[in-house]
């Protein structure tokens, strides 16, 4: 059974910034309260307020059977909080003058089939491209290549493409939101030949460097990545959906090879970079005032309808009428979210290592957000 002894917390608060007095430890209550309703091994948390890093901790074990206890400077899956990575990368090469949004994708890919060819970046970042999300050929264990994620190798991007390529779309380009991980895999390609470069390297250039975090990196599933956690799954769902004989509730996660979708659902990073990466989102600055306005700014069908997301970043409004900026993620062994409140000036982010779990992550996060709002 799931070991609840040995939980560490390491926290670290920054002087640079000063925290709202209750902050941390309304933070660190709710953190307890979210590892007492599930058995997440680790969960970390971090909170930016004003550009300076606040507060930072970790609760639990980066690794059950070696009992090491999780900090700050592990690393986590961010399952589709990447896809707001990928969608600020976009508008960091469109400041620079290397891709244009709305530029059909066939004058960067021309040996695309034709169906995609007229279809824009910013359809694709806005889930607007008509390509489909994960279907059930994706993950039949008895289907060519077993399941996807545990396929050995996509080597290239152009390899990744030929999972879902010269599948039918679901709807023309433009015409409505559905929401798809292979939409970013393209999205990837377009940015790769616009940028001249790999996906990875893309990231590190435009948005890794200038933001100097040092933690944000591709989930490489066969290299070594310093201070990254174990992944871990319910075991009932092992045992329910595939049969598996599994003796605890915890269970290590199949491999992953997120190779296929690195710019949908492929990075690590630690809280605190991502965090701080939430935190240049707050106004203008990493991003022109024009491309600020225009990844904030809910995107809409030909058609006029208003969709729930922006460029990657979905746009709500809480109970209080703040507007607050956010994307979660899950996958294999991770559970992932990001929250700014732009006019606070306060970014939230919260990373554990069970898939899938808690299944509201939004919630706790916000909660840590108002305990640093003054």
């Amino acid at each position: 059974m799931f070991r609840h002894t040995a939980i560490a917390a390491i926290a670290f608060v920054f002087s640079a910034g000063p925290a709202v007095a209750d902050g941390p430890e309304t933070a660190r209550q709710v953190m307890q309260e979210v590892r007492e309703s599930a058995p997440i091994p680790a969960l970390s948390a971090a909170v930016v307020t004003d550009s300076n890093l606040v507060w930072a901790e970790a609760l639990g074990e980066a690794s059950l059977e070696l009992a090491v206890p999780a900090q700050p400077d592990h690393r986590f899956r961010l399952g589709s909080v990447s896809k707001v990575i990928t969608a600020s990368l976009a508008a960091r090469m469109t400041d620079a003058g290397l891709v244009d949004l709305d530029r059909a994708i066939g004058d960067y890919l021309p040996d695309l089939p034709k169906q995609h060819r007229a279809t824009t970046l910013r359809q694709l970042l806005t889930h607007q491209g008509g390509i489909r999300h994960y279907g059930r050929q994706d993950f039949d264990f008895t289907g060519p290549g077993g399941l996807i994620d545990v396929r050995p190798s996509y080597p290239t991007t152009a390899s990744a493409l030929a999972l879902f390529i010269e599948d039918p779309l679901t709807s023309a380009p433009g015409r409505e939101y559905s929401y798809s991980t292979f939409g970013y895999t393209l999205a990837a390609a377009v940015l790769e030949a616009a940028g001249g470069a790999g996906f990875g390297e893309l990231v590190e250039t435009h948005v890794a460097v200038p933001l100097g975090l040092t933690t944000l990196a591709l989930d490489e599933p066969y290299s070594l990545r310093p201070n990254r956690v174990e992944y871990y799954d319910i075991g009932e769902v092992y045992t329910r959906q595939m049969g598996l004989r599994v003796e605890t509730d915890v269970v290590n996660a199949l491999p992953n090879n997120p190779s296929y979708k690195w710019a949908g659902g492929g990075m690590i990073v630690t809280a605190s970079d991502l965090a701080r990466f939430g935190a240049a989102h707050a106004r203008p600055g990493f991003l022109t005032a024009e491309t600020f306005a225009d990844v904030f700014t809910l995107a809409r069908t030909a058609d006029g309808e208003a969709t729930p997301i922006g460029l990657g970043w979905r746009i709500d409004t809480d109970e209080n009428g703040r507007t607050y900026y956010h994307h979660a993620g899950t996958q294999q062994g991770a559970r992932a979210v990001l929250v700014v409140y732009p006019a606070e000036r306060v970014s939230v982010a919260l990373l554990g290592n069970l898939g899938g779990t808690p299944e509201d992550i939004l919630t706790p996060a916000r909660r840590i957000a108002e305990g640093f709002m003054e």
